[in-house]
């Protein structure tokens, strides 16, 4: 199970105990600091890098806005506001706020916007795994390869060379191969299963019986539940992942992110 780091910034012991007791009805949040000001918030930051913070607007020396733009970029987390004061809501989103909760607010509205910041987080990760799993295949790539790197196709008479870099997915249709490029498509007389073995597992990955998708032309991954992913390609497809495939894909974008 994946620990959201999560970090509660109030000046109030009784609104830091509620969120404390909210946030611990979702296994997936690990409560990593509690802060009273803007400057416990930036030590704690610095020290505990969260994935999300909840962070009051009004406090004392330093508020909630002038805090979040202390941190620097490359450890800003995502943040909800949390403020009694709604006259600050457009300068909170004005920072790419995920959610803003005014004061008082019930369960179900923390629970919605907690929800909301998950999501966003999920999106991130995903966007640092495909960035892995590209650093990865480059890598790979310099090692001089066993698997097939060029396709040839003769349709109606003509010849054509069908680098592997080129193929965004491939699609089973039968007895042929659909090589789907950028801009074109082939026909290719082979199994899924055959083609399988001879590509590159680093730079190919099996998501469906009909489907073997490049890596490098992935533009985002997100878990869609049911036990699917949906794919996002670089031609503009999105590609539904078959259920069996849930653990083997899992495993495989785990295996990235560590």
């Amino acid at each position: 199970m994946k620990h959201i780091r999560t970090i509660i910034v109030d000046d109030e012991p009784a609104a830091r105990a509620r969120l404390q007791r909210l946030l611990a009805q979702d296994p997936e949040m690990e409560l990593v600091a509690e802060c009273r000001n803007g400057m416990e918030a930036l030590e704690a930051v610095q020290k505990h890098r969260p994935d999300l913070i909840f962070l009051d607007v009004q406090m004392p020396q330093m508020n909630g806005i002038e805090t979040l733009d202390r941190i620097d970029d490359d450890r800003k987390p995502f943040v909800v506001f949390v403020t009694a004061f709604d006259q600050y809501a457009l300068k909170a989103f004005d920072r790419n706020a995920v959610d803003y909760l005014l004061k008082p607010y019930d369960d179900d509205r923390f629970f919605s916007s907690l929800e909301k910041a998950k999501k966003h987080i999920d999106m991130r990760m995903n966007s640092k795994l495909t960035g892995k799993l590209l650093d990865l295949m480059r890598e790979h790539m310099h090692a001089k390869s066993e698997y097939t790197e060029v396709f040839t196709i003769r349709e109606k008479g003509r010849e054509y060379k069908a680098n592997v870099d080129e193929i965004v997915f491939l699609r089973a249709e039968g007895n042929y191969l659909c090589l789907q490029m950028k801009d074109r498509s082939h026909l290719y007389r082979m199994t899924m299963n055959a083609v399988e073995s001879e590509l590159d597992p680093a730079r190919f990955l099996r998501i469906h019986r009909s489907y073997l998708v490049n890596i490098a032309h992935i533009r985002n991954t997100r878990y869609s539940g049911n036990n699917e992913f949906i794919f996002s390609m670089a031609n503009g497809e999105r590609i539904v992942s078959g259920r069996s495939y849930k653990e083997q894909i899992a495993k495989a974008l785990q295996e990235q992110s560590v």
